[in-house]
């Protein structure tokens, strides 16, 4: 049940173009429709969320995916219309570091004053308070029961830091980050004061930018973000790919240029196979996403390229660059056409696997719908045409991911879905052991090896649950 509080800032946001994904929540359905799905999880030994963008590709009916977000990413309110279970892994999380870092005395009370942050899409963009809000105060009041009497106070990023044992911050990743810095050890403080969680990969591409890191792969202990392992490998769409190897969904070739002439000599490459979707690295919401085709000129062509560069400036400003090379190119995959009063729209699945040591559970958010007809003379010239990203938009459409009328006109049959599910547990499991294990661009060496020495690894029964 959503407290008085929280309902009375949904109103409020609710006239400022928030998307209120939560309204698509019903706790009764997803009970009747077994969600979230519970799957083991061997291989994962910390907490964490990842939301999965899946497709239907209109030529073939097979899945696709098109990007995997980290906890930068929002709609864990739309199964249940709150996000309190994602709350209580944050919680959880926060309290192992505090513990492993020393911090915390006998009686479970903060010896040391820590900080906490959570980070929200840059406010030019930002139409997700409703989920981001309750959520971060649902953590604090986790923490708060769970500290011994510690006092717990919530302050936004702008305030200065007061007497308080854990003070947990809230603001847009530039206000945040600017009050970031790394002690001698490789950890983030912020105001002078030990992290104990971060709830937004983000801030790491924005370090960079402010020059707080020399780079993203700079030596940081990560321990403290949300999905730890997997902090690097939100923001490299194409080592993505590399991982659904193997996990029923395919992998899309992809190219990485590391110069904006490298960039436009790869696309013209790969132009042979059809559209290109060019994306930045370390971008989020949709900027700097951009999409070239066969039958543009080279002088075309190049202005697209500059054009995602040109937008990280626009939004990240000076030093947007510094995070923004490579640039991944991917094939661009017509998903099948939502049918509306003006012809048919793309759309995509947001899937979401939470994952605590052990175990990971998954849940369908939202379908995600363009919010114009698909028209292909004439897509590459109108984003809204085909991307679905629903950040910095005035326009919302949604369905909810339980709506079996809405994932029935999309070819999205039952077991279909079931399919997808399990690709996205094993996509999270392999990406971590991968990381965990340096197993290589594409490899997950302990599932890898299960599987060699028992070909019954994946029985059906065991990810049915």
């Amino acid at each position: 049940m959503i407290s008085p509080q929280h309902r009375l800032l949904r109103i409020a946001l609710a006239g400022l173009n928030d998307i209120e994904e939560w309204r698509l929540g019903d706790e009764s359905l997803a009970r009747a429709k077994g969600y979230p799905r519970e799957y083991p999880a061997e291989v994962i030994d910390d907490w964490g969320i990842v939301f999965v963008d899946v497709v239907l590709d209109a030529a073939t009916g097979r899945p696709v995916c098109h990007e995997v977000n980290g906890p930068n990413a929002v709609g864990s309110d739309a199964l249940t219309g709150d996000s309190r279970r994602r709350a209580e892994s944050e919680a959880s999380q926060a309290l192992q570091r505090a513990r492993e870092r020393g911090y915390l005395g006998p009686a479970g009370r903060l010896v040391t004053p820590v900080v906490s942050v959570h980070a929200h899409q840059h406010w030019t963009a930002f139409r997700t308070g409703g989920e981001f809000f309750p959520r971060v105060d649902d953590f604090a009041e986790r923490m708060q029961a769970r500290l011994g009497g510690s006092d717990v106070r919530l302050r936004g990023a702008g305030e200065p830091l007061g007497a308080e044992a854990l003070t947990v911050v809230l603001g847009d990743v530039p206000a945040v980050a600017a009050h970031l810095g790394v002690d001698a050890g490789g950890r983030l403080e912020y105001r002078g004061r030990p992290v104990i969680f971060a709830g937004n990969p983000n801030l790491l591409p924005e370090l960079v930018r402010t020059r707080t890191l020399a780079s993203a792969d700079a030596a940081l202990d990560l321990r403290v973000f949300h999905a730890w392992r997997l902090v690097r490998l939100i923001h490299d769409k194409g080592r993505q790919q590399d991982l659904l190897e193997g996990t029923g969904i395919a992998r899309l070739p992809y190219f990485e240029a590391r110069t904006l002439d490298e960039a436009r000599r790869r696309a013209r490459e790969h132009l042979a196979r059809g559209a290109v979707v060019l994306k930045p690295n370390g971008a989020s919401g949709g900027t700097g996403v951009h999409v070239v085709t066969p039958d543009m000129s080279a002088p075309e062509l190049a202005v697209r390229v500059d054009q995602v560069i040109g937008d990280c400036v626009a939004k990240y400003g000076v030093n947007a660059e510094a995070s923004a090379f490579p640039i991944r190119g991917f094939p661009f995959v017509r998903s099948t056409g939502y049918p509306m009063p003006d012809g048919d729209h793309l759309w995509d699945l947001r899937v979401a696997v939470e994952f605590a040591p052990g175990r990971a559970e998954v849940y369908p958010v939202s379908m995600r719908i363009a919010p114009r007809p698909f028209d292909a003379g004439s897509f590459h010239l109108d984003r809204d045409q085909w991307i679905s990203n629903v950040s910095g938009r005035r326009e919302t459409l949604l369905k909810s991911g339980m709506d079996d009328a809405a994932l029935g006109a999309v070819g999205m049959k039952p077991d279909v879905l079931e399919d997808v599910f399990r690709a996205c547990v094993r996509w999270t499991m392999k990406a971590w052991d991968a990381v965990a294990r340096d197993g290589g661009p594409a490899g997950a060496v302990h599932e890898d090896a299960c599987e060699a020495e028992d070909p019954g690894f994946y029985p059906v029964e065991k990810f049915a649950r």
